[in-house]
C-alpha cells in the first residue's frame, strides 16, 4: 500500500471527544467501547426513514423469545436485534466432568484443566435455553387476562456475515469483589455455528454456504493484566483473507507475525468470526 503502518490519532482523538464516559489515558473496557462504537457507528449510517442498518447487515443477530401459556396455548413471540452476542462464562463453581458422573475417577490434573478451560459453545447456553413461568413467576398472559403457567425458550437467529462474539469477564463477588475472570475459552479457527444460530422461521436461502454456517475466524482481542483496573489489550489478526494461514500480533505500534497457537491459547475478550462464501468485510 501507500503507508507501511497508519496511526489511528485521529480516530483516537474523537473518541476522546464525542466518547463521554471514554475520557483520555484511562483504562477502558474493550467491550464496552466495541458497543459504543458500533451503535454510533450505526447511528450515522442509518437514515432517518429507514427500517435496514449496514451494521446489522453485517454483524446482525436476533435473540429470539418465545412464551406459550398452558391454558390458551397462545403463543407470544419478541423479537431483539443485536450488533453481535456478549456471552458469558459459566458459574467458576461449577465443575465440568465431559459427561461423567460424579464418583467416576478423575485426576488431578484432569480436573484443574476442566475448572480452567472452558469450550465456547457452552458459553452459549445463556442464549439458547428454555424453561418454566410457575409458582410465584407466572407468566401475565394478556389473553387469559390472568397470571398463568407458562414455558419459555430463547433462541438466536440471523446469520451474519461477520460474527462478533464477547465475553463478559469483569465479575464481582462477594469474595473477590470486582475481579477478571482469566478462565481460558477454548475456540476453532472453523465454527460451525448452525446448531446456534437458527434460520429465520420466515426465511429460507438457496445458499447452501449460508444454511451451512461455517465461519472462519478472522481476529482475536486479548487482555494482559490480572485486573480490569490495569493492563493492556492487543490483536491477532489473519491477514489475506479467509483462506490465509498469515496472523500477525498488534501490540500497539509493534506488529509481529504468530502462530495459530498463539491465537488459539490466547485469553480471548472478544472473537471475529467470518462467514466463508461471501467475499471478505
Amino acid at each position: 500500500g501507500r503507508w507501511s503502518s497508519i496511526s489511528p490519532r485521529y480516530f483516537v482523538n474523537a473518541v476522546w471527544k464525542h466518547g463521554g464516559l471514554f475520557a483520555a489515558r484511562k483504562q477502558q473496557d474493550a467491550n464496552e467501547f466495541l458497543n459504543f462504537y458500533l451503535g454510533r457507528v450505526d447511528d450515522e449510517l442509518r437514515h432517518p426513514k429507514s427500517t435496514s442498518s449496514v451494521l446489522m447487515d453485517l454483524f446482525g443477530v436476533d435473540q429470539y423469545q418465545e412464551v406459550k401459556c398452558d391454558e390458551c396455548k397462545t403463543v407470544t413471540k419478541k423479537t431483539e436485534p443485536l450488533l453481535g452476542v456478549v456471552l458469558s462464562l459459566p458459574d467458576e463453581n461449577a465443575v465440568k466432568t465431559d459427561g461423567k458422573a460424579q464418583n467416576d475417577e478423575v485426576s488431578d490434573e484432569e480436573m484443574v484443566d476442566k475448572e480452567n478451560v472452558i469450550d465456547l459453545l457452552d458459553c452459549f447456553g445463556s442464549l439458547r435455553t428454555t424453561g418454566r413461568f410457575v409458582g410465584e413467576n407466572k407468566f401475565d398472559c394478556d389473553t387469559c387476562h390472568a397470571k398463568k403457567d407458562a414455558s419459555w425458550s430463547v433462541s438466536l437467529q440471523r446469520r451474519p456475515q461477520s460474527l462478533l462474539i464477547s465475553f463478559r469477564r469483569t465479575l464481582w463477588t462477594l469474595e473477590k469483589g470486582l475481579h477478571k475472570d482469566s478462565r481460558r475459552v477454548k475456540f476453532p479457527l472453523e465454527l460451525d455455528a448452525s446448531e446456534l444460530l437458527e434460520l429465520e422461521t420466515d426465511r429460507v436461502s438457496p445458499d447452501i454456504d449460508f444454511e451451512g454456517c461455517h465461519y472462519t475466524l478472522i481476529s482475536v482481542v486479548s487482555h494482559s493484566g490480572s485486573s480490569p483496573f490495569v493492563g493492556h489489550y492487543i490483536s491477532w489478526c489473519r491477514v489475506g483473507g479467509v483462506d490465509s494461514n498469515k496472523w500477525f500480533l498488534f501490540n500497539d505500534s509493534n506488529v509481529t507475525e504468530a502462530s495459530e497457537s498463539d491465537v488459539l491459547n490466547a485469553e480471548a475478550f472478544i472473537l471475529l468470526y467470518e462467514r466463508r462464501g461471501i467475499p471478505s468485510v
